[in-house]
């Protein structure tokens, strides 16, 4: 049954009565539109507004964005006066008064056009019905992540799914603490492994993309091995012992020294000036010849001068520089090598991780119980050789679109994005990475701690509920889509709803995002219940 909006302009006749004169548009203007329609409707921000225009056959679609009570009375104390209700006909001139944000249209043909002209004035208004969405099938992408919200409920047969193509121009997904970025993030990969669109890097350093967590009650909280449809889309390395290794299925991580650069060192230390003068010095130098000259070299005072070790052209190259700043970078090597003990003299997986992502799966870094630092390290190491590999290869050169294109996933985004701080490396990659076919998904609760000039980088954003203001601010002033006017929206949020704005998507759709336990347990993703069962009103 449809939820008819009541409205007219000045005389609201009785509220039971079923007069079509009341279902209209009061005023307008291209960016605002106002409805009024009676104190008793049921409505709710984020609602999609369906409006048809009889004289230029266009229907429009709009957002609710705000709602207050109004009246036609002059008296403006007319709700405060004792016994009100026996003096004033509620039914007929009180009211309350819609603010929406224009969406599009549809013209004659069923094309949908951007919001250039308004709908003539009292058109007939109304809840948008599943129908109504039909159109948006044709935007969205293969990578399903949700269904599309109404209010309070979702539309059953309207799915929510992004484009690849979209997503090496970089991605966003931004929530407070508990609002779901776990569970989009799991729901997404879920998709990935399943279509394989692209290759797909993820670090999980507490095992929980791997194979979930207790859920708070002792609810079910799987991980992406249990995902029977789409395990062939999953490649793991991972550092756990060799039984859990066979029974998960995984290749042990190993990264050669010979794999690793100066410069992967920036997001785990702090460095002066003089030590990032070193670095520089350093930076055409192999991982292993570096450590083998670190380890063996007291850096005391006048340490060149006595120098009779194996490597003289690199003694020779650092003695200008102060023995304090090079007994600094020795006892950060010291700390790299000491405390990740996948980091080894030779056996890499970098092959391993390239094949995989070549194959176009998600890779899973799973390092449980590894400390941030490591975390960082392999990021750092695993961005700098792809984007150094595919430039110097002229990856995408003859300006078509390439094959093998990878999303680099950054989870708490503000250690390394923030203004003033991060490294070169991700900076690099946000600048330039999606001419190599290289993307990344920055994830993050605190999107007014990553730089501005990276976040307008990002063409795609997942917005779940954010209560700072300032978080909100950020991502309005950011976004290639107006969100301005979805501020209400946004707070008012629930657990795993979303508003998500991405360019292949005529304007922000409004999203539930699956519940991760029970979307991989579809034996059939694609498939969809009858159009008229309704709405979904539930996340869990």
């Amino acid at each position: 049954m449809k939820r008819f909006l009541e409205i007219t302009m000045t005389n609201l006749i009785d509220i039971d009565t079923n007069d079509a004169a009341k279902f209209r548009l009061i005023g307008q203007t291209v960016s605002t539109y106002r409805c009024a329609i009676p104190y008793t409707s049921e409505i709710f921000l984020g609602d999609l507004l369906a409006i048809h225009d009889s004289q230029k056959q266009f229907t429009f679609y709009a957002k609710v964005t705000g709602m207050q009570h109004a009246s036609n009375f002059s008296d403006a104390n007319w709700d405060t006066r004792p016994h009100t209700s026996h003096f004033y006909n509620l039914g007929e001139d009180v009211f309350l008064l819609l603010e929406a944000t224009p969406l599009g249209y549809l013209d004659q043909n069923g094309n949908f056009r951007r919001p250039k002209t308004v709908p003539t004035k009292f058109s007939s208004v109304r809840i948008a019905e599943e129908e109504d969405f039909a159109f948006l099938e044709e935007y969205m992408g293969k990578i399903e992540v949700g269904l599309v919200r109404n209010g309070t409920g979702t539309i059953a047969t309207a799915k929510v799914g992004l484009h690849p193509h979209d997503l090496n121009q970089h991605m966003g997904v931004f929530a407070t603490t508990g609002m779901g970025k776990s569970n989009f993030m799991k729901v997404f990969s879920a998709s990935c492994m399943k279509e394989q669109p692209f290759g797909l890097l993820m670090v999980d350093p507490h095992g929980e993309y791997l194979k979930g967590r207790s859920a708070p009650g002792g609810g079910e909280n799987p991980g992406l091995i249990h995902y029977r449809e789409g395990r062939g889309g999953l490649a793991i390395f991972s550092t756990r012992d060799e039984q859990a290794i066979k029974r998960y299925g995984a290749s042990t991580l190993s990264i050669a020294y010979d794999d690793f650069r100066p410069s992967d060192l920036y997001p785990i230390f702090e460095f002066s000036e003089a030590q990032s003068e070193i670095l520089e010095t350093l930076s055409d130098i192999s991982g292993s010849v570096l450590i083998d000259f670190f380890s063996a070299t007291d850096f005391t005072e006048d340490w060149y001068d006595g120098y009779a070790g194996t490597n003289p052209p690199l003694a020779r190259r650092l003695k200008e520089f102060h023995e304090a700043s090079l007994r600094s970078i020795k006892r950060k090597l010291e700390i790299l090598t000491r405390h990740n003990p996948f980091f080894r003299r030779s056996g890499s997986s970098l092959n391993g991780i390239r094949r995989a992502l070549e194959e176009q799966k998600v890779v899973l870094i799973d390092i449980p119980g590894m400390r941030e630092q490591s975390e960082l390290f392999i990021l750092s190491l695993l961005t700098r050789t792809f984007l150094n590999e595919r430039r110097n290869d002229g990856f995408g050169a003859d300006e078509t679109e390439p094959a093998g294109q990878v999303l680099i996933a950054i989870e708490e985004a503000q250690r390394v994005l923030g203004p003033g701080r991060g490294t070169a490396v991700f900076r690099e990659c946000a600048m330039e990475g999606r001419k190599f076919g290289i993307g990344l998904c920055v994830i993050t609760q605190q999107p007014k701690n990553i730089d501005p000039r990276i976040l307008a980088q990002i063409n795609t954003y997942v917005v779940l509920g954010l209560s700072d203001k300032t978080d909100r601010q950020m991502i309005a002033s950011s976004a290639k889509q107006d969100l301005t006017a979805l501020d209400g929206e946004i707070q008012t949020l629930e657990r795993g709803e979303a508003v998500i704005s991405t360019l292949s998507v005529p304007f922000p759709i409004s999203c539930r995002i699956h519940a991760f336990d029970r979307y991989i347990k579809q034996d059939d993703m694609k498939k969809t219940n009858p159009i008229r069962d309704g709405l979904k009103n539930s996340f869990s």
